[in-house]
């Protein structure tokens, strides 16, 4: 059967009043996502020692590496340091999910998971601007094969924490790409991921670019639009796109050519995540910063962060 609007249950867009709260908080987090930078605008090194200052306790001990990509977000003292607060302030609340333990050296189920490539970004595939693409398969998002929801949001806030170390992504920012073929709601969907989800965003130093939906159903369109509304500003919203072929990707938009997309996409690009989760485990394992670096190591434990 075809899916139509009325398959969105709307029991499960209810929101309950905490994530109610969140969702809000959310929108006002995103209401500073205006990424454009000035040509004139002044290097994250020269406003490093000032942010600092701004900062204060709420940065002591914590390295120049995880400090400077707030700066590379917004060079802006004031408003960069708004960021890192509520980042900590995100961080404290996730204790469990978003913290030391979210190691795949660790956690023999995210590593797992992370395998079953629900959200991918190899390190080579790039847009046409140099900028990272996160690719995301949610019919690999077998939600019958054991795996819970706090399970898949760890699995999600791993990878993008690590896409968010890259040189590239502080630069160019992040553009995603849904590949939504295949997808089956009851299979591969919980409305609890997204809740949980809404604590994530606007929390975080990273400039999204697009979010590209591939062949989309109209439930899921539905769905989307209900959530988006709730949770994203309409600046963000208008960085959505609803496309029919991938190559709208490169003939209406200029993101990527087709042929660097995967195999199963149509292009020429092969990607396997075990060498990629060996490497991250040998990094995560040998200690050394240069090798290895995530936002869980920025403890939010040293200031109660401003309101």
């Amino acid at each position: 059967m075809t899916s139509t609007m009325t398959d969105v249950d709307i029991n499960e867009v209810i929101l309950d009043e905490d994530t109610a709260a969140a969702a809000a908080a959310a929108r006002a987090a995103n209401s500073d996502d205006d990424d454009s930078i000035g040509p004139d605008a002044p290097s994250p090194q020269s406003l490093l020692q000032a942010f600092k200052d701004e900062l204060g306790p709420a940065c002591d001990g914590v390295r120049d590496e995880y400090l400077l990509p707030f700066l590379k977000w917004k060079p802006d003292v004031k408003r960069a340091s708004h960021r890192y607060r509520e980042f900590l302030k995100w961080k404290a609340s996730n204790k469990g999910f978003f913290d030391e333990s979210l190691r795949l050296s660790k956690d023999p189920e995210l590593e797992r998971l992370i395998l079953s490539e629900v959200i991918v970004s190899p390190p080579t595939l790039l847009t046409k601007k140099g900028g990272p693409l996160l690719i995301g398969r949610f019919r690999n998002n077998d939600m019958t094969d054991g795996r819970t929801v706090d399970g898949v949001c760890r699995m999600l806030f791993y990878t993008l924490d690590q896409i968010m170390q890259r040189p590239e992504t502080q630069e160019h920012g992040m553009t995603v790409i849904h590949d939504l073929r295949g997808f089956d709601k009851a299979k591969n969907s919980r409305f609890q991921i997204a809740k949980r989800l809404f604590h994530l965003y606007g929390h975080f130093p990273i400039q999204l670019k697009a979010i590209y939906i591939c062949h989309a159903s109209p439930v899921f369109m539905g769905f989307f639009k209900i959530i988006s509304n709730i949770v994203m500003t309409k600046k963000v919203r208008s960085r959505i796109r609803f496309i029919e072929d991938f190559n709208d990707l490169d003939t209406k938009y200029s993101v990527i050519s087709p042929k660097d997309l995967f195999t199963d996409m149509g292009g020429t690009t092969e990607w396997s995540s075990k060498d990629w989760v060996e490497d991250q485990k040998r990094k995560e394992l040998s200690g050394d910063s240069t090798v290895w670096s995530s936002f869980t190591e920025i403890d939010p434990t040293v200031e109660t962060p401003k309101k």
